[in-house]
This record gives C-alpha cells, sequence and structure tokens, in this order.
C-alpha cells in the first residue's frame, strides 16, 4: 500500500514537472513564462537545482540553466533555457530558444512571445522490475524526443505584473527504443501568474503573488506566496499550495549584480511520513546593459 501511494504522488508529480514546477518561480519567472524573456533591462542568468521529497527513492530531482537579455532597442527580448528533470528510471531533457516583442502600454509593457525546443525523453528499463521478465529482457535505455511550443503574454509595470503561459500547444508523444509498451505524452498546460511590490519604505517592500496551474483531467494548482524585500537586501516569503505544501522562501541579493535563493518544502499530505521535503536553489546573475552597476537598483518583479 505505501509503495502503491509513493507510486502515485510521483505520477503525478511527473505530469506536473512538464510545466515546470518550482517553488521560487517568483524570483525567476522565465521558468514559468516565456514573455518574462528581456524584461528585467538587464543580461540575465539563472542557475538552479531542486531536489524533491528527499529520502524518497526515485523521486525527482531537477536542474536548469536559463539566460534571457532584451536586444539594443529594448522592445525585442531573448531567451534560452535547459530543463533537465530525473524521476525514478526517466531522465527528461529539454531545451528550448525564445522570442519576445514588448509593446509600451499605458503606464507598462505588454510583452508577447514564442518559446520553441524540444525534449528528449529516456527511460532506463534496467531500472524497472517486470512481472514478465522474458518479455522485456535485455532492454536497457529507449529514447524519444517531442519538439515542444510554448506562447505567453507578460504585462508588467515597475510594481505590478501579470501573465498568461500556454505550454506544450501541439502536444505530442514519443515511444521508446526497445520497449514497445512504453511511451511519454506532453500534455497542455496553462498557467497564470500575477503581483504586485507595495513600496512601504525604502527599507520595507510587501509582494504578494499567485500562479494557477491547469491541465485538463488533473486539479487546479494554486501557488500563493508572500514576500518581504528588507534593506533592498534580502528577500523573505512564504508560500501555499493547494497541493498541501508549505514552502519558506528566502533570497539574499548578495552585490548588485549577483543573488542567491533557498527554499524548503514540507508537505502536508500522506507522503510527508516518507519523506524529508524538499529542497531548492539557485545563483543568478543581472549584467546591466547601458547603466553603470552603481545605479541598479533591486529588481522588484
Amino acid at each position: 500500500m505505501i509503495l502503491l501511494l509513493c507510486a502515485l504522488f510521483i505520477i503525478s508529480d511527473a505530469q506536473a514537472q512538464q510545466a515546470t514546477l518550482y517553488s521560487q518561480y517568483m524570483f525567476n519567472p522565465f521558468t514559468v513564462n516565456p514573455a518574462y524573456a528581456g524584461s528585467r533591462q538587464a543580461f540575465s542568468a539563472v542557475m538552479l537545482y531542486r531536489n524533491q521529497w528527499v529520502g524518497l527513492k526515485g523521486a525527482p530531482q531537477s536542474q536548469s540553466i536559463s539566460l534571457h537579455t532584451p536586444l539594443k532597442n529594448k522592445k525585442v527580448g531573448l531567451g534560452f533555457n535547459v530543463i533537465n528533470d530525473k524521476i525514478g528510471p526517466t531522465n527528461n531533457l529539454g531545451i528550448f530558444g525564445t522570442y519576445a516583442y514588448h509593446l509600451p502600454l499605458r503606464d507598462g509593457k505588454l510583452s508577447m512571445a514564442l518559446r520553441a525546443g524540444t525534449y528528449r525523453f529516456q527511460l532506463d528499463g534496467n531500472a524497472i522490475e517486470y512481472k514478465d521478465v522474458d518479455k522485456f529482457s535485455g532492454a536497457s535505455i529507449g529514447g524519444g524526443f517531442i519538439p515542444s511550443f510554448d506562447f505567453g503574454l507578460y504585462y508588467y509595470t515597475k510594481t505590478l505584473f501579470g501573465g498568461l503561459a500556454i505550454t506544450h500547444i501541439a502536444g505530442g508523444q514519443a515511444k521508446y527504443d526497445g520497449i514497445a509498451e512504453a511511451s511519454t505524452q506532453l500534455t497542455q498546460h496553462v498557467l497564470v501568474n500575477f503581483g504586485y511590490a507595495y513600496i512601504i519604505n525604502k527599507n520595507l517592500v510587501f509582494k504578494p503573488s499567485a500562479l494557477i496551474k491547469y491541465t485538463a483531467r488533473a486539479p487546479v494548482n494554486i501557488d500563493i506566496n508572500m514576500s518581504v524585500l528588507m534593506k533592498e537586501i534580502f528577500w523573505l516569503g512564504v508560500s501555499y499550495r493547494t497541493s498541501q505544501d508549505l514552502v519558506i522562501i528566502a533570497e539574499f541579493n548578495i552585490t548588485d549584480i549577483l543573488r542567491a535563493g533557498y527554499s524548503y518544502d514540507l508537505g502536508l499530505n500522506a507522503l510527508n511520513d516518507f519523506n524529508n521535503g524538499s529542497h531548492e536553489l539557485f545563483i543568478g546573475a543581472d549584467f546591466n546593459i547601458g547603466k553603470p552597476a552603481q545605479q541598479i537598483s533591486p529588481r522588484l518583479l
């Protein structure tokens, strides 16, 4: 019964990982919405590592690298990201490029973007215990590729943002060589995120935000976050997911260029009895374009 419960959670999470499950999305929105590319007015680079459900064999582990920048006219943003997920016997690698166009709109800008790339899915057959050993004897690693296309809209001012992203627009299925009955299906996801930065004074900024995820035949997942920026240096926040997770988040602006963050997920569901929570680490750098470093102020969005 315990093994069945764990398997169900891992299968469910494997589907969610297609929409990039990250606790610190508010500090790296490009992973959620391609239209964020270029909106920081800096060449932005982020490396992230996530270790989920520590202590549970076969639990997800994720790594990602994200790069994006505006061009000189600041109307066009370009981005590139690599995502690697390992869940049980599967290893999924995604490589994507992004083009975004930013239009002035009232007090802010509206960005529209298309992200395109491919996933490579691999399944290690030797890591699976088969009921029919003779039938699957000798199956080692099967792999398959699925092209993926995402669309995003993102409106932002200095203190307000709201976005809509649709991922895996074309869907697709990958079958594994040598394991005839195994396949992976990409499913379309819709993500909506929004938030506002309340500048109380120079030393205190309060930023509530939310991320809503929807995919067919699955419950809607809502992530609500409240973060506080203190003395333009230290962010401290807490999130709650309707999938029953409580998340503690911290980000530190080490210099005008360098920042680092950490989050800890505490599960509030039945799976919490079988793991030690989830850890997520990131390090990011923002290299300013066309402005001396000393003029950079902490980016609120």
